[in-house]
């Protein structure tokens, strides 16, 4: 996938955000929480996540939080200073996890 790296406006990154269930603005970055029932999901979409973002060359800020079950993701186009499409493009598939794992079930 090629990286469109053109930057939005705040208005098409606020319609865009729209669609994406979880994810909200902050600042110049994307964020979501992803939140697990059990570490066995958590095992199923960290690998999910470390394919999307080789795939995509887009290389979000993540952390995973054991204790509360969570992998939280921040992304900007950082040689940009700000949000692009490839940001969208990347919360896009990020949010296709569980559509993915069920098909490789």
């Amino acid at each position: 996938m090629i990286e469109d790296k053109t930057c939005m406006t705040d208005q098409q990154v606020d319609e865009e955000l729209s669609g994406l269930e979880g994810w909200y603005r902050d600042g110049r970055f994307l964020k979501k929480e992803f939140v697990f029932a059990n570490f066995r999901e958590i095992n199923q979409f960290l690998p999910y996540l470390t394919k999307t973002i080789v795939d995509q060359n887009h290389h979000p800020d993540f952390a995973f939080i054991s204790g509360q079950k969570k992998v939280k993701i921040e992304v900007t186009t950082h040689s940009e200073g700000g949000l692009t499409k490839s940001d969208i493009n990347l919360a896009e598939a990020l949010n296709q996890w569980r559509d993915a794992k069920a098909s490789d079930d």
